[in-house]
């Protein structure tokens, strides 16, 4: 999906490198998802999900850079 492409490279782009190792790795962990949920959870964020804090920093970023 070229959206969720865009959605991790946004992550990539402008916060893996400064984010802390443990991020990286739930970072990574995101990545071995399903499409499905990602886009869910982009669409939908749930705090109360693992991948809040990597999904919080994507949607922030993407909104800024309308």
């Amino acid at each position: 999906m070229k959206e969720l492409d865009t959605a991790m490279g946004v992550y990539l782009q402008h916060h893996y490198d400064a984010a802390p190792e443990d991020e990286k790795m739930l970072f990574r962990q995101l990545l071995e998802e399903q499409d499905p949920l990602i886009m869910g959870l982009l669409n939908a964020p749930d705090p109360a999900s693992v991948y809040h804090p990597v999904i919080r920093k994507i949607r922030d970023t993407l909104i800024t850079d309308r």
